[in-house]
């Protein structure tokens, strides 16, 4: 019997490392990939399934990929740690092996309550989190993201602060340009290979003006800012939908859409109650009024009681997204709890390389109407 000599041992495991290591650092296999089964590899590479598992060992301590149980192998960075030398990706100056969250403020009920979700579905799965708040300022937003390799973070959820059109083109070419895993919530950018978590709008349209009709109201408005989004078109196309099934027409001066939404957590009302003084100083004589959340019917609430107008008597609110607390509005709940869980749950299988999504990319989630005194 003979035995290959240890020499020859290790010049296989060197051939066989540095075969690898090249499928990486070339780009072969991008970060976030899955590479092929041990089996698959001492066959293309004409070795044994034992030495390519001490190659990928090597990669795994030069910081090039993970190994998962049942997940397989997958590539975390395209250079080796840095062990002194120069011109290497450092080590992480905390090493935290988490997710992170990146979210504008949790004064938002909504992201305050997508936030606890996402927190619960890790504190179950025993995976570490980074809560990473931006406010309103974009720029910070994308600044964590570019950072998240300083802290060993392996993937994100992002709930993204868009004001208007030009941070979609900024958002874009960020998750373009990121080699983490990145899950959004509320919003998809269908395209670019991001899976999403968001609110069924025509779903929510719809329901909330099916609603209406059925309290006794013909002359049903509609009011949203923020109306360049998808979202917003999901909406309108719900309610107009519901309205068409009816044989109801949209009343005069009843829809207005306004493009703005400048986010103010110190006061969140104030620009929902300048857009309600200024529909209301339209002329509608809507006798309700589908609004896209609740800061737009308290809003238009307030600018109801200042012109002597009644609610729910002389005007009825629905509001399209349950976002404030306390309040007295009937709402469409948007299960956001779930929400935030099923970004914890899509992220992990994006990182584990086992996601299955619709070809839309998003997953749509439909909420419940919750009868309170406005109608």
């Amino acid at each position: 019997m003979s035995l290959v000599p240890r020499q020859e041992t290790h010049s296989k495991i060197d051939a066989a490392y540095a075969t690898l290591e090249e499928r990486i650092t070339s780009g072969r296999w991008e970060i976030g990939e899955v590479i092929p089964r041990e089996g698959e590899l001492a066959a293309e590479l004409g070795c044994s399934r034992d030495t390519v598992s001490k190659a990928i060992a090597r990669l795994v301590h030069a910081g090039l990929v993970e190994r998962r149980t049942r997940a397989g192998t997958r590539v975390l960075r395209n250079t080796p740690l840095a062990a002194g030398g120069s011109g290497s990706v450092p080590v992480p100056a905390v090493e935290l092996d988490a997710f992170a969250f990146i979210f504008p403020s949790k004064r938002h009920e909504g992201v305050r309550r997508v936030m606890n979700g996402f927190q619960d579905a890790a504190d179950e799965a025993g995976r570490r989190v980074m809560m990473l708040s931006t406010g309103a300022d974009y720029q910070k937003e994308a600044e964590f993201i570019t950072r998240l390799q300083e802290f060993d973070v392996k993937g994100a959820v992002i709930y993204p602060a868009l004001a208007k059109p030009e941070d979609i083109l900024s958002l874009s070419q960020m998750l373009l340009a990121s080699r983490y895993p990145i899950v959004l919530a509320e919003v998809n950018l269908p395209g670019f290979g991001r899976p999403a978590i968001v609110v069924d709008g025509f779903h929510a349209g719809y329901t909330m003006t099916k609603y209406l009709i059925g309290k006794g109201a013909q002359k049903i408005g509609f009011v949203s800012n923020y109306s360049w989004t998808t979202t917003m078109r999901d909406k309108y196309q719900g309610y107009h939908r519901a309205l068409q099934e009816a044989g109801l027409p949209e009343p005069a001066k009843g829809v207005m859409m306004d493009p703005g939404m400048h986010p103010n957590f110190s006061d969140p009302l104030d620009e929902p109650t300048q857009i309600g003084r200024h529909y209301l100083a339209g002329g509608t004589d809507a006798d309700a009024v589908v609004c896209a959340d609740d800061y737009l019917a308290a809003g238009l609430a307030t600018a109801a009681r200042e012109t002597g107008r009644r609610i729910p008597e002389d005007i009825k609110l629905g509001s399209l997204n349950e976002c404030l607390t306390g309040h007295p509005f009937t709402s469409y709940r948007v299960p956001y709890e779930q929400m935030g869980r099923e970004a914890f749950t899509l992220l992990d299988a994006v990182q584990q390389g086992s996601q299955t999504l619709p070809v839309s990319g998003e997953k749509q989630l439909q909420g419940t109407i919750m009868e309170r005194n406005s109608t």
